[in-house]
């Protein structure tokens, strides 16, 4: 009975963990499904009060910024294994995130580069493929609803370095769309810049639509039209500016390393300021939320911009996305949706669980060791007191009944008695451990295993050779045994499904 219940916890432990595991390789698990739908519920459009004629007119634009979907040389210090398994976890958040996000309805879809984290690298133009293959099935979007991408220094890269391929930037444009463009949306004139570009143009090769001569040309346009400028990099700030209160960490500081930039140049920053006045601007590149306000001088007169740099996507970052409406009138208005920590989850749900799988299991094992019914009934009956037992200390089988509390066999055949006999026990009943140990006649140094002794249960290893059956393991290899069995099935379950899914 004991045995059977037993497998009766695992199997249980097995059923819970596959379901989930199905649920979640399917993006459906109801727990999560349900957190995150109720984090985009509180997630509202800043629409602002228009007239009923006017509602039509109003143009939700969602922004996703940097993805950064990882690949093999993201942790260039992990195993093939560990890496595959951090890419796996990280792909599903960002399909679950965007699926969240979509439900929001929006009429655009502005990506502020980084969307492939070694996009910039060289490679083989089949694995470039396979990557924005990947990217593409990780955002699916209806083609109704147009979308914009801006390069990030992930992208095409930033500053000097064998690692970084020629064909960065030229992938980018076959792939993404033109590295700077301007498009009219809702009354409003919006700006995509190449950020990198306009970082690195003492460095980068000539590509077309260089970023200064792309911004000269939309000043020359004279557009009354409220400029909306997207960058990837930050404009230039003092040094410990304030971000707000909705910062997590930090502030956004000035500085450089192997292809990044933090902010752009003070030059550079107020040429666009100066070049295209723009009403807002979007940035990424930071990962954390920040919103700074741009005091400068155009045409003679003192202006203002607010910059808002936006939470990247990617629990690879643990920050998470906002989104942004921009009306159709001469104003616009913004707002940040957090989705649920993803991290959060694991820690307050999938961790608990497993280490209640893991109690659940050893409990299982110690029942069926040390508390039997059996045992119990055989170490309490009155026959129990003559069986013989085995005496680590001098080899013998010693009987309960000498004046020591044992009797040994040699004192026996010495007194002219004959060797004691063990009870015969019912037909189809099983020996306990109790009398398992009393009647254990191996060496206690023996190679196979180790072990405790004792009057009340029977707990040892069996690392090296394989029990016949399960009532035979020990505790430990019991425990081990059963959490291989509790594992192997809702794993593989998993790990198909989720390589059908990335197929």
């Amino acid at each position: 009975m004991t045995a059977l219940n037993n497998r009766l916890a695992v199997n249980g432990l097995r059923l819970v963990w596959t379901v989930l595991a199905i649920w979640k390789a399917n993006y459906v698990a109801w727990y999560e499904h349900v957190v995150f739908l109720r984090a985009v519920r509180q997630c509202v459009w800043p629409d602002h009060p228009q007239p009923v004629n006017d509602a039509s007119f109003a143009t939700h634009i969602l922004i996703v910024a940097d993805p950064q979907i990882i690949d093999h040389r993201s942790y260039p210090g992990r195993g093939a294994t560990l890496t595959y398994v951090s890419q796996l976890l990280v792909d599903l958040n960002l399909r679950k995130s965007w699926r969240a996000a979509l439900a929001l309805d929006p009429d655009v879809v502005v990506f502020l580069g980084d969307m492939m984290d070694g996009g910039r690298f060289s490679m083989e133009d089949d694995e470039y493929e396979r990557y924005y293959r990947r990217f593409k099935s990780i955002f699916p979007l209806d083609s109704k609803i147009p979308q914009y991408f801006i390069p990030g220094n992930h992208d095409t890269g930033l500053g000097v370095s064998t690692q970084f391929s020629e064909k960065a930037a030229a992938r980018y444009i076959s792939h993404f769309g033109p590295l700077n463009n301007r498009v009219s949306i809702a009354n409003h004139s919006l700006v995509f810049l190449d950020a990198p570009g306009l970082a690195d143009t003492e460095h980068r090769q000539s590509t077309p639509g260089e970023p200064i001569e792309f911004v000269r040309s939309v000043a020359k346009l004279q557009d009354p039209s409220p400029v909306v400028l997207f960058t990837h990099i930050p404009l230039s700030r003092p040094d410990g500016a304030n971000c707000g209160p909705l910062r997590e960490r930090g502030t956004i500081r000035r500085g450089t390393g192997f292809g990044y930039q933090n902010t752009l140049e003070g030059p550079a920053s107020a040429f666009l300021l100066q070049s295209l006045n723009p009403s807002i601007i979007f940035s990424g590149d930071d990962h954390d939320y920040c919103e700074y306000i741009h005091a400068y001088t155009s045409q003679g007169k003192s202006r203002q911009a607010r910059e808002v740099t936006v939470k990247s996507l990617s629990i690879y970052f643990r920050f998470f996305p906002p989104q942004a409406l921009v009306p159709g009138s001469a104003t616009h208005a913004d707002s940040l949706c957090l989705l649920p920590d993803q991290l959060g989850i694991y820690l307050e749900t999938y961790i608990p669980l497993l280490v209640l799988s893991i109690v659940l299991i050893c409990l299982s094992n110690l029942r069926r060791t040390c508390f039997s019914r059996q045992a119990r009934r055989h170490y309490d009956s009155p026959s129990s007191s003559n069986s013989p037992s085995y005496s680590p200390l001098t080899g013998d089988l010693r009987s309960r009944n000498d004046s020591r509390g044992y009797r040994s066999e040699n004192d026996d055949v010495a007194e002219g008695l004959p060797h004691p006999t063990p009870s015969v026990s019912r037909k189809g009943s099983r020996p306990s451990v109790f009398a398992d140990l009393r009647s254990f006649r191996a060496s206690p140094t023996g190679d196979d295993w180790v072990g405790i002794h004792g009057s009340t249960c029977r707990v040892h290893f069996q690392l090296f050779r394989k029990p016949a059956t399960t009532k035979s393991r020990g505790f430990i290899a019991g425990c081990l045994y059963d959490i291989r069995d509790t594992a192997a099935f809702p794993l593989t379950v998993f790990l198909v499904l989720s390589l059908w899914m990335f197929r």
